[in-house]
């Protein structure tokens, strides 16, 4: 197998000009770290030798809220490629994440050790500051680029690193995930808040005088560890542990490339062996999401990794002179000298550039600065082992490299990665709650800040059942976000509902039931969204939303919610009927105005309309469809048990024309009513369907007149209450229970409560009754 070298290496830095039309674009600085990169291999023909070209994807590319306003390239390889004359066969673009350039040296030092390539550039960077400066001068400027060629464009997505919990309570903060990560630790440790903010601080220190004498760093002073742990006006806090000089800076000017090659291909251009580093091992993990890991407070996967690598190279911790471990929050420092079985105050020092705090958080790029400065120190040196960790999400992507002056006796070695991932899902994962109610106690926290000081606190605590989950404050309350400062929260009592946007806390019992949304506690009391009559055994709900299509909010979720459960509870109703007030909608399903406007979108553990996840029901709910039931307006209508629509009447899941999934339902029961492949159809592609194809499917039961859906509806509801509620109730259980056999016969021999509660029943002794005396029944529903 070939050997891997390391030829050439590049940085550049920009202070943001004064003369902004000036200011460099990431492409300007990739291609200027590209040149350098290049002059510093110091041989002739490099960039014709190059037949790969790699690009770590930068900020702006890694999700809409990122979004440069000046525009992207749009085959960022390619563009490089052609600022400095290379034409390589194949161009990658990362993912996202710290971890995506080490991740990529990983990748092709594998690719050359095996004979698929044989020189590659590896580049990045991030303009930030200068992005920020333009747009505060509206400033105009023109940072797309369009550039032909194949590519192989890695998915810039956040899988595993966070989850519908985190989603579900508006947990995405980074430094206040970051901040309840460090509280779990400090709880292992027994510090208090002080203690703790003050190791931070100290741990940083050192950090700040390596930026403050890098040529390349982004902020270049040197802070002691009481500038930095002291808020003030230029350090103001971030969260209840962070001020801002303990966070990564992501306000960059920053460019890093490196250029690897078979060392064969590197001699026979002529380059200089003595400049050559080698990457001799290579390792990556992928933690649990949040929630599920074991220890808050540290990672499996980060010291499975290190290990891993090391064990890969045959070589230890002590063998290492010089490092670079990630640094974009000090709890990521932290727990990687836990791993490593090392100081924090470790003489061969933590860093190489001054750390994402101080040399400059390039974003997904800043491990290429590491890499290259872990290569100079080497060269420097002349001898010794580099070490360089990257980290990507909270603590959740892990690659590892190591790196060596004198070439390797066995070349590129990698580890075991199907070991590695084991060993990660083998911790002791706790079960995880998504709706959480009732006394519960605080595992760790985090408090957000904001300009004006704290906003919002988060805890991940265990329910006495032991579960954990993912809590929040409420937006509007400040008391206990005040508490959770005033007093060390770690492991006192919180009480936690479920009955509103995610998980809301608060510290006293009365405080978290007023966070409730007020419901009536019968069918008489007034419902803000929803019209509700009885008439005898059906009871009739129509969404009165008819301004906004009958489309739903939080709140009218939860309302439904409500009626639905009183409706199960109440033995005089059989049937229920929904519908939706006036002629144009059953339901648009979710209210996108509403949700554009940033209020926090939620759905009651029933989920939507609260009915579209509830489990165990025992009577039949109709839907009665007047004009379009359109995305989750379907998905309630697929919910229930008939489907009676007037000659107006559209279906359709359109979700995926504005970037969403049918998530309520509708991607598993349109594909149970339809043929596969017309569902499949209208799920991929948005189309409607009319009231004519969906008879003819039947995914309609009966058509009625226009406007006369309602009225159809109450015809199907009283042949229903014409049977035996009882029977009907114990059908649609025992066809629940059976839901998930295929095959009858197996699903008949289990046992099932619907047998005996019909044959234990009043109802089945008067339909016999009523049968031998030729009688009409007179159910009971006992």
């Amino acid at each position: 197998m070939s050997k891997v070298v390391i030829v050439g290496i590049g940085e550049v830095v920009e202070q943001v000009p004064e003369d902004l039309q000036s200011a460099a674009s990431p492409l300007d600085l990739m291609h200027k770290a590209a040149l350098a990169a290049v002059a510093d291999c110091g041989g002739a023909n490099v960039v014709e030798a190059l037949d790969s070209i790699a690009v770590v994807r930068t900020f702006s590319d890694s999700g809409a809220p990122l979004k440069s306003p000046f525009g992207d390239p749009d085959n960022p390889p390619r563009a490089v490629a052609a600022r400095i004359g290379a034409t390589p066969k194949l161009a990658v673009y990362s993912p996202s994440g710290g971890q995506a350039p080490q991740q990529l040296v990983n990748e092709f030092a594998a690719k050359i050790s095996q004979g698929d390539c044989a020189a590659v550039l590896l580049v990045g960077a991030e303009a930030l500051a200068n992005q920020k400066a333009l747009k505060k001068a509206g400033v105009a400027a023109d940072w797309s680029d369009s550039t032909d060629g194949p590519l192989d464009e890695r998915p810039a997505d956040i899988t595993g690193t966070i989850d519908i919990n985190q989603f579900h309570n508006e947990f995405l903060n980074i430094p206040a995930i970051y901040t309840l990560l460090e509280n779990a630790r400090r709880r292992k440790l027994g510090l208090s808040r002080e203690d703790y903010a003050d190791s931070c601080a100290g741990l940083f220190e050192g950090f700040s005088q390596i930026a403050a004498n890098h040529p390349c760093a982004m902020f270049p002073q040197a802070f002691t560890a009481q500038d930095i742990a002291t808020v003030s006006g230029t350090n103001n806090a971030i969260t209840d542990t962070y001020s801002r000089a303990m966070t990564a800076k992501d306000g960059v000017n920053q460019g890093a490339a490196v250029i690897l090659m078979c060392e064969d291909k590197a001699i026979g251009l002529g380059l200089d062996p003595s400049t050559f580093i080698y990457p001799i091992a290579g390792s990556e993990a992928q933690e649990l999401t949040l929630p599920y890991r074991e220890d808050l407070g540290g990672s499996v996967a980060m010291t499975a990794a290190y290990d891993a690598a090391f064990e890969a190279a045959g070589m230890r911790i002590d063998d290492v002179t010089c490092m670079d471990l990630y640094s974009c929050f000090p709890i990521a420092v932290f727990t990687a000298c836990e791993a490593l079985g090392i100081e924090t105050n470790d003489p061969r020092k933590l860093t190489v550039t001054g750390g994402l705090p101080f040399f400059g958080g390039a974003g997904n790029n800043y491990s290429m600065h590491a890499i290259v400065n872990v290569v100079k120190t080497l060269r420097a040196d002349g001898k010794g082992l580099g070490l360089v960790g990257a980290n990507g999400g909270f603590i959740s992507k892990h690659c590892i490299g190591l790196y060596a002056a004198a070439p390797p006796a066995a070349g590129w070695r990698e580890a075991d990665q199907a070991a590695l991932a084991a060993k990660v899902m083998a911790q002791s994962s706790p079960e995880v709650a998504l709706h959480a109610d009732g006394r519960a106690r605080i595992e760790s926290y985090g408090v957000e800040f904001g300009r004006t000081g704290p906003l919002r606190g988060f805890i991940v605590g265990r329910l006495e059942d032991g579960r954990r989950f993912v809590g929040a404050t409420d937006r509007k309350d400040e008391k206990t976000v005040q508490e959770l400062l005033a007093e060390d929260p770690l492991g006192r009592e919180v009480y936690v509902t479920s009955k509103g946007p995610g998980n809301r806390f608060t510290f006293a019992p009365e405080q978290t039931r007023a966070l409730i949304p007020k419901v009536p506690d019968s069918f008489e009391g007034d419902f803000e969204h929803c019209l509700v009559m009885r008439n005898g055994p059906v009871l009739e709900i129509t969404i009165n939303r008819p301004e906004s299509r009958n489309s739903l909010t939080p709140e009218a979720n939860f309302e439904l919610e409500r009626i639905f459960d009183l409706y199960e509870s109440d033995r005089s109703l059989w049937v229920a009927i929904l519908t939706g007030a006036g002629d144009q909608a059953f339901s648009a399903g979710n209210d996108l105005k509403y949700m554009a406007t940033g209020n926090p979108i939620w759905v009651p553990e029933t989920g939507f309309a609260g009915l579209t996840h509830r489990t165990n029901r025992s009577k039949p709910v109709l839907a009665a469809v007047n004009g379009f039931a359109f995305g989750g307006g379907l998905e309630i209508a697929l919910a229930c048990d008939l489907i009676i629509a007037d000659e107006s009447a559209s279906f359709a899941l359109p979700e995926v024309k504005t970037g969403l999934i049918a998530a309520a339902g509708g991607l598993f029961r349109l594909p149970q009513a339809l043929p596969p492949h017309i569902a499949k159809e209208m799920i991929l592609t948005g189309r409607a369907m009319d009231v004519e194809e969906a008879m003819q499917h039947g995914l309609v039961n009966h058509k009625a007149a226009k406007g006369q859906a309602l009225d159809k509806a109450r015809e199907m509801a009283a042949q229903i209450c014409a049977v035996s509620p009882t029977a009907v109730s114990a059908s649609l259980e025992m066809m629940q229970e059976g839901a998930d056999t295929p095959d009858p016969a197996v699903a008949l021999a289990r046992p099932t409560k619907a047998l005996t509660k019909v044959a234990a029943s009043e109802d089945l002794q008067i339909g016999l009754l009523a049968f031998l005396a030729k009688q009409a029944a007179k159910w009971k529903n006992k």
